[in-house]
């Protein structure tokens, strides 16, 4: 049984952000995730006619993928219901080296990328970045996200020249500051050392300079760490909340 359900306190409609006349990101909001409402890293990415999910949880109605990027496994960024659902005959797979095992039941072509390995596609160009714990989540040493899974983040550079930056789960890691030029950054601010804490991702966020920034990944009783990131940023920098 999925520990991923609707949650009732869902928008009717997906939060989308348009660029332009050919880009669009969007977000199908509030899960319910192991009792808690939770707002995943879950992203449809429309450039043209092309359609790449990121992480797809909980997605409503979605149209069909022709890219499924996938950081790592865990259940809040790996649906199997939400994939199935999302497959067409030509749907590509894009995903860190633990997440490869889970997809041979789909029968579709899988692009296995680690940290520094860069994919040309025809309409765009997709970078694995790392994305990795730097201080343990339980008992002072285990790591829920641990730089030896080569788990990524994804920069993806569409053919309209658009950068998008989603972060994966991550703290501020040295990698990430070789990172510049991007339109649109996602970056999780939950904290309690699974992702990196609002002052935290705001500090990277007015290092990065992107001309949007939106928080993602925290639960929604813990809302307030969004805001703090929100108001962390420089005043240059514009954000968004998608849910």
């Amino acid at each position: 049984m999925s520990i991923i359900s609707s949650s009732p306190n869902r928008k009717n409609s997906p939060s989308v952000i348009t660029f332009g006349e050919n880009s669009s990101v969007q977000h199908w909001g509030i899960v319910r995730m192991a009792g808690a409402d939770f707002f995943p890293s879950s992203f449809q990415i429309k450039h043209k006619d092309v359609v790449i999910y990121i992480d797809p949880v909980g997605i409503k109605d979605g149209e069909k993928a022709d890219f499924i990027l996938l950081t790592h496994t865990h259940p809040d960024h790996f649906s199997t219901k939400d994939i199935k659902a999302l497959l067409k005959p030509e749907t590509m797979f894009v995903c860190a080296k633990k997440v490869t095992p889970k997809l041979g039941k789909f029968d579709r072509p899988i692009h296995e990328v680690k940290p520094g390995n860069r994919l040309e596609f025809s309409e765009f160009t997709c970078e694995a970045v790392a994305a990795y714990n730097t201080k343990p989540a339980f008992l002072g040493f285990i790591y829920m996200h641990p730089k030896s899974a080569e788990n990524v983040g994804f920069v993806l550079t569409l053919s309209d020249g658009l950068r998008i930056y989603h972060a994966g789960d991550t703290h501020h890691i040295p990698e990430m500051d070789e990172i510049s030029e991007i339109d649109l950054a996602l970056l999780p601010v939950g904290g309690q050392n699974f992702v990196m804490e609002a002052e935290e991702a705001a500090l990277f966020c007015n290092q990065l300079k992107p001309k949007l920034a939106v928080p993602i990944h925290f639960q929604m009783k813990n809302e307030q760490v969004a805001t703090t990131f929100v108001e962390k940023l420089s005043e240059d920098i514009p954000s968004k909340f998608m849910h």
